[in-house]
């Protein structure tokens, strides 16, 4: 009997067959490893996009709503201009609370007490 130089020795044999399978069982269990490996960081990568685009979608939402609330704001300023001209307020004023503009005999100029007057500023006297 001529045995390969590579093949087990006759009394080794059974060792031989079950160091085989534990081999193949190692290496199936390493690409089963590598495999859900794999599989996990795909799915990672799935996730991080699914919350990137969420994410962005919300910022965008917001985006729209300061986009909004600045046109709000320039539609309430441009009315409180409109409410603020003075032919508006002196026609309200004509209309519910009876007055006019004075005319010049109306007008009646105060004078002012020397003491009440306003002193000049140090800065104001400074300039030439």
């Amino acid at each position: 009997m001529s045995r390969r130089p590579d093949a087990p020795l006759p009394w080794e044999q059974p060792r031989a067959g079950a160091d085989a399978r534990a081999a193949r069982r190692r290496r199936r269990a390493g690409w089963v490893a590598y495999a859900a490996l794999m599989v996990a960081a795909l799915a990672t990568v799935v996730w991080r996009q699914t919350v990137g685009v969420e994410r962005f979608r919300d910022l965008q939402r917001v985006h729209d709503e300061v986009r909004l609330a600045r046109a709000e704001r320039d539609e309430a300023a441009s009315h409180l201009l409109e409410l603020q001209r003075r032919d508006r307020i002196v026609a309200w004023a004509q209309q519910h609370l009876e007055m006019h503009v004075a005319r010049d005999e109306e007008i009646v100029m105060l004078r002012v007490p020397a003491s009440a007057a306003p002193k000049p500023d140090s800065a104001a006297e400074a300039r030439p």
